[in-house]
């Protein structure tokens, strides 16, 4: 895998870059950015009015950068360093993300409708089965975020149906609750781990993943334009 000088130099300045920030609430702030090359391994990135708040930001963290580069995104880990301004970012690139932790752990913010649901054994006399239907945030190999009417009742082998893009066949696992976090009128978020999922489903869902990313990093190709 290339050092993490020889991807720099690679990358053009003004590179359009969709980075992920670890927020000091707990949720990552998901930003479209421009990216400028400063000395050695220290770089910029400048992002639209109000893409985050100061007071949420974690200086010294690691974060996930998709940089655009010749219609393909080369993603790396960068340290946060400092903010320069209300749209300006200083960051340390510190190295390339590998394809074994990028398949496992790269993630990107797509709205596709998903299906919760619970099937309670004849032996679990006080669990019940119950459905609940509701919408992805965002989605990786490992597992989902997505936002419910409701709280699930339970947190442990649930199935997950979710309807995948581009007339893609769903995928089917089961998952469990890693965190639920309750939002205004009522709605609840909810953070999912796949527990059992086939391969060929895995692969389906890094898959639309990826062409997500692409997508997005066109757009914002054309919005640094």
């Amino acid at each position: 895998m290339a050092s993490i000088t020889k991807l720099l130099k690679k990358i053009k300045d003004h590179a359009p870059t969709i980075v992920d920030i670890p927020a000091k609430t707990g949720e990552d702030y998901r930003c479209k950015a421009v990216l400028r090359k400063r000395n050695g391994t220290a770089i910029e990135l400048v992002f639209p009015p109000n893409s985050w708040e100061q007071d949420n930001l974690p200086i010294g963290a690691n974060c996930n950068l998709a940089v655009e580069h010749q219609g393909e995104s080369l993603n790396l880990v960068a340290r946060l360093d400092e903010v320069s301004d209300a749209r300006r970012l200083l960051f340390t690139a510190r190295e390339p993300i590998s394809p074994e932790s990028l398949r496992e752990f790269f993630r990107v913010l797509i709205n596709i409708p998903i299906e919760a649901s619970y099937i309670a054994s004849p032996r679990e006399v006080k669990a019940k089965t119950w459905k609940m239907l509701g919408t992805t945030i965002d989605l990786s190999g490992s597992g989902v975020l997505a936002v419910f009417a409701e709280k699930p009742p339970t947190n442990h082998n649930i199935q997950l149906v979710m309807t995948m893009p581009e007339d893609e066949p769903s995928v089917v696992c089961l998952a469990d609750v890693v965190r639920t976090y309750r939002l205004r009128k009522n709605r609840y978020q909810v953070a999912f781990h796949y527990e059992v999922i086939s391969q060929k489903a895995r692969d389906q869902v890094i898959s639309s993943c990826f062409q997500e990313q692409r997508r997005q990093l066109r757009e914002n190709v054309q919005t640094a334009r």
